[in-house]
């Protein structure tokens, strides 16, 4: 897959970090149910990233200037898990919505203000799971792994993701997380 990604761009002023125009984030909540067992696929944050480092989180990152909410999720997910959403629509049976994120999250926090959470759940039948191949270097996704829901909403995970997968199964698609 090819993208049109526009690097981060940031300034100091008077001793701060000031981020130019990068202020919305997009957020996919992404679960798997394989032969009858909930999934969730999350990546290890390596040492280039300025938060987070060393622990698991789901992907998502900042829109670029060039590109809608949805292709910011398809470029994150495939940098960050190497996973292709799109085709993973047409393969299998798919819950959720691409083109509208189920939350619009607006409080400034860290270098966003902004952020477009979107509830992506696909169910793979007897399919095994994908493989997991990030596309990105080691110091931005030192590892992917699949973790099973139960596992994972009790990890302590980046940005409170475990939170936010609660509350997406709870409220977007009406299940407990066991």
């Amino acid at each position: 897959m090819k993208f049109k990604s526009t690097p981060n761009r940031c300034i100091q002023v008077d001793g701060k970090e000031i981020w130019i125009s990068r202020s919305v984030t997009v957020l996919p909540v992404l679960f798997f149910i394989c032969k009858g067992i909930q999934y969730v696929p999350l990546g290890l944050r390596g040492t280039d990233l300025p938060e987070g480092v060393g622990q698991w989180g789901l992907p998502g990152g900042y829109l670029d200037y060039d590109e809608t909410a949805t292709e910011a999720v398809y470029r994150e997910v495939w940098e960050e898990l190497g996973l292709d959403i799109p085709q993973l629509a047409k393969e299998f049976r798919f819950e959720g919505n691409l083109e509208q994120p189920y939350e619009v999250y607006s409080e400034p926090l860290r270098r966003q203000n902004v952020t477009l959470k979107y509830a992506l759940m696909f169910h793979l039948g007897e399919a095994d799971l994908p493989r997991l191949n990030p596309q990105v270097s080691q110091g931005e996704v030192v590892e992917a792994r699949w973790f099973q829901i139960p596992e994972a909403i009790k990890m302590p995970l980046a940005f409170n993701h475990h939170e936010v997968m609660k509350a997406c199964l709870a409220d977007y698609y009406h299940l407990e997380a066991s």
